[in-house]
């Protein structure tokens, strides 16, 4: 049995879906291969009508590594997503975070940072399959089950 369950048949029973979810870059790029479990786990939040909000980061980032012949696939499942802003509360924390973690962290980017504080702003968990890259204690982090 594990820590949330209150019973061991409850480890069985589906959890909970999140409401919202910011979106990693990480993600996005296994949605855009098509790698099986993650559209799998898209689909199964996509049908819980989870909403998935997407950064400027992380849309700068796939286009940084698109070809113009992908740009078509990506405008379509950006279309699936809620664009949100990065306003200077966010980048406050940003900030914050890299002054805390940095020295501890090295292997964090800006951009790590700015979709952390995204996640805190918006008061949602982080889909990230890159756990390390996030070591903040006051967001959650939303991954694959197992």
């Amino acid at each position: 049995m594990c820590a949330s369950c209150a019973t061991p048949a409850d480890c069985f029973k589906p959890k909970m879906m999140p409401d919202r979810l910011v979106l990693d870059t990480d993600i996005v790029i296994h949605l855009l291969k098509k790698q099986p479990q993650t559209v799998a786990r898209f689909i199964e939040l996509l049908e819980a009508q989870t909403v998935f909000l997407l950064s400027p980061i992380v849309e700068a980032e796939i286009y940084a590594g698109a070809f113009q012949r992908e740009h078509k696939e990506i405008e379509t499942l950006f279309g699936l997503y809620k664009r949100i802003s990065i306003d200077s509360e966010t980048g406050q924390q940003a900030g914050h975070y890299a002054h805390r973690y940095r020295k501890a962290h090295q292997g964090i980017s800006l951009e790590d940072y700015l979709l952390a504080a995204s996640a805190k702003q918006n008061r949602c968990p982080l889909w990230t399959s890159n756990r390390k890259h996030y070591p903040m204690d006051d967001i959650a982090l939303f991954d694959l089950p197992g």
